[in-house]
């Protein structure tokens, strides 16, 4: 065999250069795939979370509403609240995220960790300015007539 003959043959270069670009042709379709994937899982979470957080505030806006319409209907009747008490749970994580409720007197916040933002507006009579954090679940919203003003606890 001469060597002068192996030097200028280039039918391994072919082959070589094609199996290389087969090769990172197939790594780049395969990552932009999982990618794509994982984009759309973060995307389906946080859709799933703002869902909830607008089931989860409106349920809380009709609770302080109908708090703030039972003192205002027994007040304008000459009656008088000295307390008036509710009872409720938050779940401890949302599609598990962590997440925090923000309370003021027009406006709940709700917003978790990964970005996921939701905001349920409502109007109460009485000041309630409260932060409230999944990692404890129940929770007592209640009328104080000294301050004049709704409370949440944690229980």
């Amino acid at each position: 065999m001469n060597p002068k003959s192996l030097l200028k043959n280039e039918d391994a270069v072919s082959i070589t250069i094609g199996f290389i670009l087969m090769l990172s042709i197939t790594v780049l379709v395969f990552s932009a795939t999982i990618l794509s994937f994982y984009t759309l899982t973060q995307h389906s979470q946080q859709a799933a979370m703002r869902e909830s957080f607008d089931i989860l505030g409106s349920g809380f806006a009709a609770r302080v509403n109908s708090m703030d319409t039972l003192v205002n209907i027994t007040k304008s009747n000459g009656g008088a609240v000295n307390k008036l008490e509710y009872d409720f749970s938050i779940p401890a994580s949302i599609a598990n995220e962590e997440y925090g409720i923000n309370i003021t007197r027009e406006r709940i916040f709700l917003d978790a960790e990964n970005d996921a933002k939701a905001w349920i507006p409502f109007n109460s009579s009485y000041n309630i300015t409260e932060q409230i954090y999944s990692n404890a679940q129940d929770y007592t919203l209640s009328y104080d007539n000294k301050t004049n003003s709704m409370i949440i606890e944690q229980q």
